[in-house]
């Protein structure tokens, strides 16, 4: 099981299941959301998702464009995951895991927006826009 927090820690939330899938969002959204060139995501059911302190102090930015919630605590602000209740996922912020190193980003998606500027160097796969399902299990199996 894995567990994070928030920055001021008041908000205080843990992982069930396979944690596998990690990916380097460059969208729009989440370059803005964390003002950085990308956002280290994983993936995971939106029911294995616990929040264990600080469930009062969880809010909420509905993005209409990708029927998502933005989540984060009240008190400092983080963004801990983003909610998509219409495909039963969640999208976690990895940075804000209390332990990661067991975790490595797969791919790089949503590369079509991304930031002029940045060269991705590193070797993995990249996708213009979200994989599908069948592309992101391939990634998964590797």
């Amino acid at each position: 099981m894995y567990q994070g927090s928030c920055l001021c820690g008041s908000m205080k939330y843990e992982l069930e299941g396979d944690l596998k899938a990690v990916v380097n969002c460059h969208c729009s959204f989440c370059r803005k959301a964390h003002g950085a060139v990308y956002t280290t995501l994983l993936f995971i059911p939106l029911a294995n998702i616990t929040i264990t302190e600080g469930k009062e102090l969880l809010q909420s930015y509905h993005v209409e464009k990708l029927n998502a919630d933005r989540c984060f605590c009240s008190r400092c602000g983080t963004r801990l995951y983003n909610s998509l209740p219409a495909l039963g996922r969640a999208n976690v912020v990895v940075a804000t895991l209390t332990t990661d190193e067991l975790l490595r980003p797969l791919a790089h998606v949503n590369t079509e927006s991304k930031c002029a500027w940045f060269q991705i160097n590193d070797g993995l796969p990249q996708f213009l826009s979200s994989p599908s399902p069948d592309e992101f299990g391939q990634l998964l199996t590797n």
